[in-house]
């Protein structure tokens, strides 16, 4: 099975961007919280 590897990149920054834009938003949310 051949991976193209920038169908890879593709993906793997298309889960990563969102994924850490939630993780940034949360952790904003709950210092805010905490201070």
């Amino acid at each position: 099975m051949e991976v193209n590897i920038l169908a890879f990149i593709a993906i793997t920054l298309l889960v990563l961007i969102p994924t850490a834009f939630l993780i940034i938003l949360y952790v904003q949310t709950e210092s805010r919280k905490a201070s």
